[in-house]
């Protein structure tokens, strides 16, 4: 059997060791490289060889990777975290070797939230949230209602948002910075929030998708995750992967207000739901080494039902 040599970048973080836990559990055998740029990364005792790596911003940075790429004869470097992500997308073309990498048109509307509203508004027909940028308070609170929320429009895992209930509160979190955000609507509640993961095909359909119920950690990540059938919320992702037409894994972040599901937010790569995915039957580490390295049509595959919670435990590393 063909032993793939795989590189997971960011492993520190539980996307980059999710994707290691779906490698290991895959019925694809991997040599897993990781690299993270602190020594004690979880992940770094997943892998089978680690490198302590390079900040993405680093100039050095994409000849780390290189360097990595020949020695392990690398055949996919899947990255584990946005940064990593950006970096290898804005190099792309000296990377010596396949990257799981999303469409130019959503990897740059993942980068800012204003851009992704302007081309959905344009280009979708279902709802979106009520969105506004470099504007007064009291045109917020005419559109939005009171409280709304103020977002950066560049974040990920929630970082950065603000619930505004008064112009004091307004002027203290826009002083300076007005352009670099975005104000919404506050839609349903945390009890209504959906993950979905599509493996798109590049051409307005995808290969497989798993929708998730979710609760959020402090951190932004799933903490708590419940597999659910919504047709809703089907049809939405459906008309969305039209216009977005995304390639391999996908995620789509929704919440439903009135059984109507609205978009949060679109990353297009894998997400830190990775290793409940997996444990529910969606491997997306494996499809990605099944399409973007033995270029094969992706098969949906049987998912379980069940819950998952997350939490914390330890790692512990005796010295000899």
């Amino acid at each position: 059997m063909t032993k793939y040599n795989i590189l997971v970048t960011g492993v520190g973080a539980i996307i980059g060791y999710g994707i290691i836990q779906s490698l290991k559990t895959s019925q694809l055998q991997a040599n897993i490289v990781a690299t993270d740029i602190y020594e004690d990364a979880y992940g770094a005792a997943l892998a089978d060889t680690f490198y302590q790596g390079v900040l993405a911003s680093s100039p050095d940075f994409i000849d780390f990777i290189n360097d990595i790429v020949a020695k392990e004869k690398i055949d996919l470097i899947i990255p584990g975290i946005e940064q990593d992500l950006y970096a290898l997308f804005q190099n792309k073309e000296k990377i010596h070797t396949k990257v799981v990498m999303n469409t130019d048109l959503c990897i740059t509307l993942s980068k800012d939230k204003w851009a992704t509203y302007s081309y959905l508004k344009d280009n979708f027909t279902l709802d979106l949230i009520p969105t506004l940028q470099n504007v007064t308070f009291d045109e917020c609170v005419k559109t939005l209602g009171l409280p709304f929320l103020l977002k950066p429009k560049s974040s990920y895992a929630s970082k950065g948002i603000q619930t505004i209930s008064s112009k004091r509160e307004f002027d203290f979190y826009t002083e300076s910075q007005l352009g670099q955000l975005i104000f919404q609507k506050i839609i349903g509640t945390t009890n209504s929030e959906f993950t979905v993961s599509v493996f798109g095909d590049g051409k307005g359909n995808f290969f497989d998708s798993i929708i998730l119920k979710r609760a959020l950690s402090g951190e932004g990540a799933t903490s708590k995750a419940i597999v659910v059938q919504s047709p809703i919320i089907e049809k939405y992702v459906t008309e969305l992967v039209k216009v977005l037409l995304p390639v391999g894994p996908t995620n789509i972040q929704l919440r439903l207000e009135n059984d109507v599901p609205y978009l949060l937010e679109i990353n297009p790569r894998i997400s830190s739901a990775c290793s409940l995915r997996m444990a529910f039957g969606y491997n997306e580490p494996e499809m990605c080494i099944d399409y973007f390295v033995n270029q094969k049509a992706i098969q949906p595959s049987p998912k379980k039902t069940g819950s998952a919670v997350r939490f914390i435990t330890d790692y512990i590393k005796y010295d000899k």
